[in-house]
């Protein structure tokens, strides 16, 4: 896969304007509540990138996937933080910005990349506003977009792949709808744990992990949304059981109510996803990512709805 260009996009919400710099180069100061306290949210979109047309000069065709359904998330996100309601004008400028620097420098190689787009609440109140004023860093919330490659692992395991543990979530289902203040739900910047169950999922020799509730409900993985197929049905946890809504899931459900398939949220129990004609990780980068075993126990594989997945999510 080709090197990409790495331009960074910085928004100043207070100010309302958007510009771009070198994501190599340091633009934020350590006393960002994003740095030191994880106050903040972001949103992360898959780009497919089309051929050059024959003969032509202008920039190669794009298309951002479930454009609309990932800023809503964002503007909920925001709302759940009691962060200001995100600018769209100004997020799609930043955004449309790193694409079209991105797709200028790419070579016929890359046909795909991910773009990351976030919020900060800003400095944090012992911060000198004045002096961060003074060299031109604004002390209230900011945002940033950037792009991000699509590694050649992710990209293979849409058709080879994965195998996952199941770790305790260290909560019950649903305890989200009695404690709000968990921000169970929100796409928070705050992520060590997820990085940190990715970790212990490749130590125990897999390739994933997937949260399990106390009370024994499968929830999510670190960075995916389940989707298992039960018949002509495909059925996902319910959200409000204590995980991410996914985009990407709902692009799948979309194409999949679609094609004649029936759709549901519900509860899920290991033994359910054990017992399925297929099980997914669906997230927006990786699509959708098939299940070979849980928890050492082998699962069925379905690649034509594999397939189709892929298809329905990228229609989005």
């Amino acid at each position: 896969m080709g090197r990409m260009h790495t331009p960074l996009a910085l928004i100043d919400v207070t100010a309302g304007t958007v510009r771009t710099a070198r994501l190599e180069e340091a633009h934020f100061p350590v006393e960002d509540l994003a740095i030191h306290r994880g106050e903040g949210i972001f949103e992360t979109v898959l780009v497919s990138v089309g051929p050059a047309a024959a003969a032509s000069t202008a920039p190669r065709p794009h298309r951002i996937h479930s454009e609309e359904a990932h800023f809503e998330r964002f503007q909920q996100s925001a709302a759940m933080l009691e962060l200001p309601d995100p600018p769209r004008a100004l997020f799609d400028e930043a955004v449309a910005a790193v694409i079209d620097q991105v797709v200028a420098g790419l070579d016929d190689s890359v046909t795909e990349f991910s773009v990351r787009y976030a919020l900060s609440r800003g400095l944090d109140a012992h911060a000198d506003t004045a002096a961060h004023a003074a060299v031109g860093t604004p002390s209230g919330a900011r945002g940033w977009a950037f792009p991000i490659s699509v590694t050649p692992v992710q990209a293979a395991q849409r058709t080879d792949g994965v195998r996952v543990v199941t770790l305790d979530r260290g909560y019950d289902a649903y305890l989200g709808e009695r404690a709000p203040w968990l921000l169970i739900g929100a796409k928070t910047l705050s992520y060590a744990v997820n990085q940190a169950a990715a970790r212990h999922a490749k130590a125990q020799g897999a390739d994933e992990a997937l949260f399990v509730s106390r009370d024994g409900l499968v929830l999510e993985g670190p960075t995916a949304n389940l989707v298992i197929r039960r018949g002509d049905a495909l059925l996902t946890p319910d959200p409000r059981a204590g995980l991410l809504h996914g985009t990407t899931q709902r692009a799948a459900f979309t194409g999949a109510e679609a094609a004649g398939h029936s759709v549901r949220y519900t509860d899920l129990t290991v033994e359910d996803v054990l017992a399925a004609d297929g099980a997914w990780l669906l997230s927006s980068t990786r699509t959708a990512v098939p299940i070979l075993s849980l928890d050492g126990r082998e699962l069925t594989v379905d690649g034509p709805l594999t397939a189709q997945l892929h298809d329905w999510i990228r229609a989005a």
